[in-house]
């Protein structure tokens, strides 16, 4: 978490957040439950041009974030895997002149059926306003731990092996990191700044900000029953919840049972306080000053459980989230 002083000029209001935006493939019919027809995306593409969203590469964003402020309506637009249908997104974005970023299957570009030719990715690199990122090699799931020096080496070699390709067909190392499936733990985060990397980035469905850990930054998918324009301008509404300390951690943890809590910033503002866990959906959080908590403990089964704070902003008259994993040892 970065808090910086605010730097904008007097006539901007600058905010603690922004919101980036994940796809993955377009008009891609065989698998809807990844895909988002062309046509939902123009016309999101439309609604972030005419309603003047301050769209910006992931750059820009990270850039924001170490400064920590946002300009207002902050997006950024993020595609992983680099299937060949981001070709066709491709020429929406250059039609609306926005920048976006590419994380790449390193295994698969270049090389499997369904994803980018070498011709295609030096047709994107060409475009100014394009980032490439890495998507992992083998797009393997780097959550679930069984021997912490196993999974350390694993990941590190499977990681090393992508910036090896890819500068291979890319000419250069690449700075930021998506996790495969979203799924990702403290050793993950402890590894990509190890090896040098800028930023992590999730699919903890909320918005990103200065409360957010650098190598697990949020992002909103826009993919499947969540792809509608009805949804799109849903998730752009919401806001980033305050939390500046919260259990459990992130990451990895060693008990079935577990205590909710989240300490927020400027708590008055704030009601309508929950927690979602996977497994168990929304609770209702109860709230004394600026700590929300669940009364007693609870027990989880799933290894895997995305736990996420919400809460109604009076002020701003918005949702805001706080969405993280936490995984079973």
């Amino acid at each position: 978490m970065i808090l910086a002083n605010l730097i904008l000029p007097l006539s901007i209001k600058a905010e603690e957040y922004g919101i980036i935006l994940i796809y993955h493939k377009f008009d891609e019919q065989k698998t809807p439950s990844t895909s988002i027809p062309l046509n939902d995306f123009e016309a999101q593409m439309k609604y972030l041009k005419e309603n003047n969203f301050n769209v910006v590469s992931l750059s820009k964003f990270i850039e924001y974030y170490k400064k920590g402020y946002f300009p207002p309506k902050t997006v950024s637009i993020t595609i992983d895997d680099g299937y060949k249908s981001t070709m066709k997104a491709f020429e929406i974005l250059k039609k609306y002149n926005f920048p976006f970023t590419v994380f790449l299957y390193m295994e698969a570009v270049a090389r499997y059926p369904d994803f980018l030719t070498k011709e295609q990715l030096q047709k994107l690199k060409n475009y100014k306003k394009v980032e490439f990122g890495n998507h992992s090699y083998s797009h393997g799931r780097f959550g679930i731990v069984k021997d912490k020096k196993t999974f350390e080496k694993k990941f590190i070699e499977d990681t090393l092996k992508a910036e090896k390709r890819f500068i291979k067909l890319l000419g250069f190392k690449p700075k930021f990191y998506a996790y495969p499936y979203g799924d990702y733990n403290d050793l993950t985060v402890k590894i990509l700044k190890k090896l040098g990397y800028k930023a992590g980035f999730t699919q903890d469905p909320s918005s990103a900000g200065i409360y957010s850990n650098i190598y697990a930054i949020q992002r909103q998918p826009i993919v499947g029953h969540w792809g509608s324009l009805r949804h799109f301008k849903k998730i752009l509404s919401y806001e980033q919840l305050p939390v500046v300390s919260y259990k459990p951690k992130f990451g990895l943890i060693n008990t079935d049972t577990i205590n909710i809590f989240a300490k927020i910033k400027n708590w008055q503002n704030y009601r309508s306080c929950g927690v979602y866990i996977s497994e168990k959906g929304w609770l209702k959080l109860k709230k004394n000053k600026e700590r929300l908590f669940l009364e007693g403990k609870i027990n989880i089964k799933r290894q895997k459980n995305r736990v996420g704070f919400s809460c109604y902003n009076t002020k701003t008259k918005k949702w805001a989230t706080y969405f993280y994993m936490i995984v079973k040892e």
